[in-house]
């Protein structure tokens, strides 16, 4: 057992970058030139690089060595020559054992067309001028003697944000005076014990985030830092989820910004990182992706919990609450209809039409038709209490008063009310023309027919009932009635699916599609019969 258990503990990722007491940084950012076009955001993406080293991985404030526009002596004093590489100012501030090592540039990069080398481009350099720039091999071979003075077990890692192909990142425009589309420059020999992240490779551009004024790879390395890499909540970003997140996040991001692919370089290591607060460069974006990767896992699961925990969890940026209190809603009225859909097949098919209402929630599908079976006219609508009032139209104005009763008598007549009879007979109560009054009055009022009692059929009828072919097709089914009963089943059905499996959803689904198909089969016979029963009625008279 000790021996299987050993292994598994010597293969937990290393957390030597948790202790950076005596650690080094060098960060470069250049963005002015002498020779060329600026890099717009350099300046930005050293000053943010350098907040998560101080304030998230704990270097010390003198120990991260900051350079702006830099300019080749500048780069050569720090990382030492070619023909000189223990002779930086990196290689005699490190520790042996005790300093982790962190270099990180951005800036142009710029690639030798004649040796296809690539180097980084001075404050002072020439892009057409390779011997102006300071090779990017030369780095790495100056950077791997600064790894084996740091011993093993401490880590260095080397991060441009920079392309090599001869462009600026501004879309079509060239750093060379000779167009090179779509030139690759060489991989550079060594560095093979550092650790490289590089913002792209190959023939590929590096892109800009110009929402957060970064560049587009060292602002999706903060944010997967800050922790939307993390995919087990350890409270750690281990560094193959940082990869993958930085990864697919760049490359996403250029091709929807700009475009353009952009693949970048990131090298696998056996590290652990603390997840570290994001800072106020990268705040805005880190909200509201970190809202956009809430609102995926919450519609992922699909429950009502996540989308509940969604709702509640949201404290910035809130994009998609909207939705997710539609998705709620849209659920408890689709489990109110299923749930009014049940108690219809319940009480309906015992006739307890009564029992059906009595049950009645806010969802009463079957209210009109259990009303109808219990001969009850539908109630009217409840008019909404800040409804306004609909205007009224005038009331008819009485007959102007006159003199001659039989010209009173004739505008009565002409009115055809009861109302306005009634006026003239209270003016003229006797005589010959009230007793022609009273016999018009009486044509306008006729007697009301005694109520029918409405016709049910019996369970004897219904047993023996046996359709015509023109009853089966009056009530046979359309395929538009099978679009709707099917769209108010289909909510309940993709529940049933996520909590009990495709099966045993498919099996609820067979049993509500029967008991609906009877239910209507029933209706149908019963409502034949009182069309039967109506016909025969109406023959008689």
């Amino acid at each position: 057992m000790l021996g299987l258990i050993v292994p598994a503990a010597a293969a937990q990722p290393s957390r030597i970058l948790d202790d950076n007491a005596d650690s080094i940084a060098v960060v470069i950012g250049n963005r002015d030139y002498k020779q060329t076009t600026p890099v717009d955001f350099a300046h930005n993406d050293a000053e943010a690089i350098r907040d998560y080293l101080v304030r998230g991985l704990r270097f010390r404030e003198q120990n991260v060595l900051l350079l702006k526009d830099a300019t080749l002596g500048e780069l050569t004093q720090m990382f030492g020559s070619e023909a000189n590489p223990q002779g930086g100012r990196l290689w005699r501030s490190v520790t042996e054992g005790r300093s982790n090592v962190f270099v990180y540039y951005s800036g142009h990069g710029v690639p030798d067309l004649a040796t296809r080398q690539p180097f980084l481009l001075p404050q002072d350099g020439n892009p057409n001028a390779s011997e102006s720039g300071y090779a990017l091999q030369t780095l790495y071979r100056n950077l791997e003697l600064v790894r084996q003075k740091i011993g093993a077990q401490r880590q260095l890692i080397v991060m441009i944000d920079a392309c090599f192909t001869g462009e600026t990142g501004r879309k079509g425009e060239s750093l060379l005076a000779v167009s090179a589309p779509g030139f690759t420059p060489a991989r550079p020999r060594g560095g093979g014990d550092i650790v490289k992240l590089i913002a792209t490779s190959g023939a590929t551009p590096a892109n800009w985030d110009e929402n957060q004024k970064l560049g587009l790879f060292t602002s999706r390395f903060l944010m997967g830092a800050a922790g939307l890499a993390q995919v087990d909540n350890d409270k750690r970003i281990g560094w193959p989820e940082l990869q993958a997140y930085v990864v697919s996040e760049v490359e996403a991001a250029a091709r929807r910004d700009s475009g353009r692919e952009q693949k970048p370089e990131f090298d696998t290591a056996s590290l652990s990182l603390p997840i570290v607060a994001p800072s106020a460069a990268i705040r805005r974006s880190f909200e509201s992706a970190q809202d956009d990767a809430r609102w995926r896992a919450a519609t992922t699961d699909g429950s009502r919990e996540a989308l509940e925990r969604y709702v509640a969890q949201c404290t910035g940026p809130c994009t998609y609450r909207q939705q997710a209190m539609d998705r709620l809603l849209q659920r408890q009225r689709d489990a109110e209809a299923t749930k009014d859909d049940e108690s219809w097949r319940r009480f309906g098919a015992e006739g307890k039409y009564q029992a059906y209402l009595d049950a009645c929630n806010r969802v009463c599908a079957y209210r009109q038709l259990a009303l109808g079976y219990l001969g009850k006219a539908p109630a009217v609508a409840a008019e909404p209490k800040d409804a306004q009032p609909k205007p009224q139209p005038p009331s008819p104005q009485p007959p102007a008063e006159t003199n001659d009763p039989a010209r009173a008598l004739a505008e009565a007549k002409a009115a055809g009310t009861v109302a306005a009879l009634d006026r003239f007979l209270k003016a003229h109560p006797k005589g010959k023309l009230a007793t022609e009054a009273r016999a018009a009055r009486a044509t306008l009022v006729k007697p009301a027919k005694p109520a029918r009692t409405a016709y049910e059929p019996t369970a004897a009828e219904m047993r023996d009932f046996k359709p015509t072919a023109a009853e089966k097709a009056r009530y046979t089914p359309t395929a538009a009635q099978m679009e709707v009963w099917s769209r108010r089943y289909r909510p309940e059905y993709e529940r049933r699916v996520m909590r009990d499996g495709k099966a045993s959803a498919d099996q609820w689904l067979k049993q509500a599609a029967f008991e609906l198909g009877l239910r209507k089969a029933q209706e149908a016979k019963r409502q034949t019969l009182i069309d039967r029963h109506k016909a025969r009625q109406a023959a008689e008279r």
